[in-house]
């Protein structure tokens, strides 16, 4: 039941986590996304959890659909993603770089119309009530979003926060999902370490 939970409420919260697709010569690498250490500084609930990092050109974006992304291109990316040994939390950590800044700004722009448009949905395969809205902000990079959501299903509610971060043509993007609410000090403090790093 929590493994079902999780991938519910992985929606917006995994917003920008980034495909895996292997890349020569990225421009987006490791060292320009919090890592394991920095994850476990934030989370420390996950130091006995289990890491993986890849690199991407793909990043994903609001699908036309309520709950359903859709995926561009990115010219490359990277993500870390930690999963706690009692399943929860999960937290994913990563950053992309795009064609230019108009590009960031526009996706940016389109989450916080997804936020919006879709503050109350029921997911259209599985029939989870997902709500969503935006969070506090912390002010990073040139432009930043957070986002709340809760994934209802069969009884059991999941908890996601995501943090969106621009800097320039750069997006870092940090979500955590947890079984209980998530804490704001740990997700603004890994935020606070994305941004750092996304320049």
């Amino acid at each position: 039941m929590k493994r079902t939970s999780l991938s519910l409420a992985g929606g917006l919260a995994t917003a920008l986590l980034l495909a895996s697709a292997p890349t020569a010569h990225a421009a987006v690498s490791a060292k320009d996304a919090p890592s394991k250490g920095d994850i476990v500084k934030a989370f420390p609930e996950l130091a006995d959890g289990q890491f993986t990092t890849e690199k991407t050109k793909a990043i994903s974006v609001p699908g036309k659909e309520c709950g359903v992304p859709s995926t561009e291109k990115a010219k490359s990316g990277t993500s870390t993603t930690g999963v706690s040994a009692a399943g929860f939390p999960v937290v994913v950590a990563g950053a992309a770089e795009v064609k230019n800044d108009a590009k960031a700004k526009s996706y940016l722009k389109a989450y916080k119309a997804y936020v919006k448009k879709c503050a109350t949905f029921t997911e259209p395969t599985t029939g989870a009530t997902i709500t969503a809205s935006l969070g506090t902000s912390f002010k990073l990079g040139d432009e930043s979003l957070t986002v709340v959501q809760e994934t209802t299903f069969s009884g059991i509610t999941s908890y996601s926060t995501s943090v969106l971060i621009r800097d320039g043509k750069r997006i870092a993007s940090i979500a955590a999902i947890d079984d209980a609410a998530i804490s704001t000090s740990s997700v603004k403090k890994l935020a606070k370490v994305a941004a750092k790093k996304l320049k």
